[in-house]
């Protein structure tokens, strides 16, 4: 220190630098001073620019959260189109025309002469019966006749003489036509000893054999000789509820499905309807008529019959729009603002996926697609935008 004083000569350091060493020093002291502010300003702005991006955050937060609240929902309007779907009913094949034979007399088969799958022709002679009865009545018959004739000639001459009274002679002429009357009728039913086929067509029966006992009509089990059936073409029977019996239309096209070749329907036509419907069954009975050219459907086979019912223009809705409680069937619809209103609906025929839907809705209305159980009345959505196919 004191070399330090004596080599300055005793003077301070600040005598020895002077003035200009002083001002250096509070030039670096104003620069920490600069230094600082600014970087306090910096801060005070990273600060500020932190607080206001969180805060415009926290409200586009809040509005996601506002808007996640809101429940997405997919739309269908109703449709208003017509409507084709197929009912299926059992029926049995028949022919076209198809007889029972009985025979109009008692007596025992003598000769047949068709047997089942033959073909027959009008008029051909199916059997003969033998019928011991009628012919002893036609000959007794025609003894008495033949006696009465012989009296009214007899008579008629002894008239003309006027040997005779005219009441003597129409006695003889009364007898005379009573006789020939029951002649005539005893010889047409000695006609029906012939059975012969009513119709051009098949024997789908044949109940007896020679010498079977025959009774005349249809009374008793069993009684009929044969069974004939026209097959050129078929015709069938079927019963439509009554909730679709509107919806038959005569000249309407029908399809005939067969187990042994479900994929081959034939093809039939709804040639007449019963036009009541049966207060017992609350059925509409239809009648179809089958061409049968090629003999390929037989008479007495079970089928399907799938009618194609059309209906008009009506509202058809998808099933899964529908909701069901203790008040029945609901759907959501989308009010203009957004908000949901649950319709109760008065429903239809079901299609399968689609139901016609009577009461409730309109045309215009936005129905929620799938409404979850949480959906309520007021109940604030939002309308997922339907994206186009291929996208």
């Amino acid at each position: 220190m004191n070399e330090k004083r004596h080599s300055h000569q005793g003077l301070p350091e600040f005598h020895i630098h002077g003035a200009h060493h002083q001002s250096g020093r509070h030039q670096v002291v104003r620069f920490a001073w600069v230094a600082t502010a600014v970087v306090f300003t910096l801060l005070l702005l990273g600060l500020g620019r932190a607080m206001f991006v969180r805060h415009a955050e926290a409200d586009i937060l809040a509005a996601r959260a506002i808007e996640s609240a809101i429940l997405q929902v997919k739309i269908v309007q109703p449709g208003t189109s017509g409507y084709e779907t197929k009912l299926t009913l059992p029926s049995s094949l028949q022919g076209i025309n198809q007889s029972q034979i009985y025979a109009r007399t008692n007596g025992y088969v003598k000769q047949w002469f068709k047997d089942i799958g033959q073909p027959v022709k009008k008029g051909e002679l199916l059997a003969i019966l033998d019928i011991p009865d009628v012919n002893k009545q036609v000959e007794e018959a025609n003894a008495n006749f033949e006696l009465a004739k012989i009296a009214y000639e007899r008579w008629g001459r002894l008239r003309q003489l006027d040997a005779v009274s005219q009441q003597e002679y129409d006695d003889k002429a009364g007898v005379y036509k009573q006789t020939e009357a029951v002649l005539k009728r005893l010889q047409e039913q000695q006609n029906f000893g012939k059975v012969v086929a009513p119709f051009d067509g098949i024997v789908s029966k044949r109940n007896v054999d020679n010498g079977d006992l025959i009774n005349a009509g249809n009374g008793g089990t069993g009684q009929a000789l044969f069974t004939v059936s026209q097959i050129d073409k078929l015709r069938l029977y079927v019963y439509v509820p009554q909730d679709r019996a509107a919806r038959i239309r005569i000249g309407d096209s029908v399809d005939i499905l067969r187990s042994d070749v479900a994929d081959k329907p034939a093809k039939g036509q709804i040639v007449r309807t019963a036009g009541a419907i049966d207060p017992t069954t609350r059925t509409l009975q239809i009648e179809i008529q089958v061409p049968n050219a090629d003999h390929s459907l037989l008479p007495g086979a079970y089928v399907d019959v799938a009618l194609t019912l059309k209906t008009e223009s009506i509202l058809i809705l998808p099933t899964n729009a529908l909701k069901f409680n203790s008040a029945g069937s609901l759907v959501a619809i989308v009010q203009p603002d957004n908000k949901i209103r649950m319709q109760p609906v008065t429903l239809g025929i079901d299609f399968g996926r689609d139901v016609e839907i009577k009461k409730g809705l309109t045309a215009d209305d936005k129905v929620v697609m799938n409404p979850p159980d949480s959906i309520s009345d007021g109940q604030a959505v939002a309308i997922v935008p339907e994206v186009p196919k291929g996208k």
